[in-house]
């Protein structure tokens, strides 16, 4: 009885093995997979430090923003002086280039960017002066966005 014993553990034992060496492999395709999904959806590069480029517009993004501003004339001599990558041609966005920025978040089509695009930031359109306001999440379960004008807010610099 005790021999067969021993030959139930080892069965059991082998069992476990193959089981454990299975899961391995399946979790291990599983990442692999979703790694390479993530990389091929993605928009979203750094070409240099402090930039994120979306390679379908061409549009480059100041990745980090900046200090708070309460006017439009204080954000635009922040871009005006703004330097980053040796570019110096920085303009404040559109509000529908900031949608799209926080849509391809949204989406995680960001790939390896790494920034914060939650937050109150200027914008200036070309028909419009200058305004600050953000894209917040609807109150809806899906990925639905809706302007909401501040009082101040950061510049997140852009440029082509």
């Amino acid at each position: 009885m005790n021999g067969e014993s021993g030959k139930g553990r080892v069965s059991w034992c082998f069992m476990g093995i193959l089981i454990a060496g299975f899961l391995t492999t399946v979790l291990a395709a599983c990442s692999t997979t979703a790694q390479q999904g993530e990389a091929s959806g993605a928009r979203m590069i750094s070409p240099t430090a402090g930039i994120c480029k979306d390679v379908e517009t061409g549009l480059m993004w100041q990745s980090a923003p900046s200090k708070a501003f309460t006017s439009l004339a204080d954000a635009e001599a922040y871009v005006a002086k703004l330097n980053i990558g040796g570019y110096d041609d920085w303009r404040l966005p559109s509000v529908t280039e900031l949608y799209g920025l926080y849509m391809t978040f949204d989406l995680h089509e960001n790939g390896g960017c790494k920034m914060n695009v939650e937050g109150t930031y200027w914008s200036d359109e070309e028909d419009l002066e200058g305004r600050v306001g953000t894209w917040e999440l609807d109150d809806n379960c899906d990925p639905e966005r809706r302007y909401i004008p501040k009082q101040r807010g950061k510049v997140r610099a852009v440029r082509k």
